[in-house]
């Protein structure tokens, strides 16, 4: 593991959330510091998946994955594969989220059924992982009456995005990369949404994130904040207050001790040492 990927581990390696939650909708646009989570529906796919596990692995970053569960469901050889892809994808360290077992549109299925697609991968999830989900996503971005009083009983948190890679419809890892890019710039912070079944948008992540990293180093050098990956979806709750709480002292020599090792790290790159 080159200088790079040490430090930058370190710097942005977040902890499993936990598994409790405070029932509040999350968008991204209201954050504490500058974050950015990086979550990919749809999945998991066996062609795909695996190989932005290691390239998340290999840049330090953690990630939610929002599951559909009939990918991993059932005893079907691709079904089997795609089930150790999201057990693999658990243990090393990436939140798995609900999306659904069909990825319907909510709005024009009937309650009952809707209850049915929460919870039916809700089951899945936690057979597979052993932890019972609490973030969902709905397929196309669709919330519901009825799927809500199912999230209440469920205590899941609903995640929407406000950085959008659009790769459904723009089909080119060049515009994935600027797309993200663009909505990352207007709002400094956010909730970036990908789909892991497209290769396109897979081979974008790792030039996304090299390209925030390096851009760090021109914040570290100006002293201004720099971007965050994180997993920890809960730096995105408004808090009721209307007001975050002060960081306790710890937080602020952590913060100190994190811009000190990126420093480093960015004299490094310029003088040739190591290359993201």
């Amino acid at each position: 593991m080159n200088l790079w990927v040490l430090i930058f581990t370190s710097l942005f390696l977040s902890q499993t959330p936990p598994q409790t939650a405070d029932g509040q909708d999350v968008d991204g646009n209201w954050a504490q510091g500058r974050q950015l989570v990086l979550t990919f529906d749809d999945g998991p796919a066996w062609e795909t998946t695996p190989v932005l596990l290691d390239y998340l692995d290999d840049l330090g970053v953690k990630a939610i994955f929002f599951v559909n569960g009939r990918r991993f469901s059932g005893t079907l050889p691709l079904t089997q594969k795609n089930r150790a892809i999201l057990e693999e994808a658990h243990r090393r360290g990436h939140v798995v989220g609900n999306h659904t077992q069909t990825h319907p549109m909510m709005s024009q299925t009937p309650p009952e059924v809707q209850r049915k697609e929460i919870e039916r991968t809700h089951a899945a999830i936690t057979r597979v992982t052993g932890v019972a989900p609490w973030l969902y996503r709905p397929p196309f971005g669709g919330m519901t009456g009825a799927s809500r009083v199912v999230l209440r009983e469920l205590k899941y948190t609903n995640v929407m995005w406000n950085v959008d890679s659009n790769d459904p419809f723009q089909r080119h890892v060049n515009l994935a990369f600027q797309n993200v890019l663009r909505d990352l710039a207007q709002f400094g912070r956010g909730v970036a949404l990908f789909h892991d079944t497209n290769a396109w948008s897979v081979e974008a992540v790792p030039r996304i994130i090299r390209s925030v990293y390096l851009d760090n180093c021109q914040r570290v050098t100006r002293g201004e904040p720099v971007v965050e990956f994180s997993n920890e979806i809960e730096a995105f709750w408004q808090p009721r207050s209307g007001k975050p709480p002060e960081p306790p002292l710890v937080r602020l020599q952590e913060a100190a001790r994190r811009r000190a090792r990126m420093s480093a790290w960015c004299q490094n790159i310029r003088k040739g040492a190591g290359s993201p």
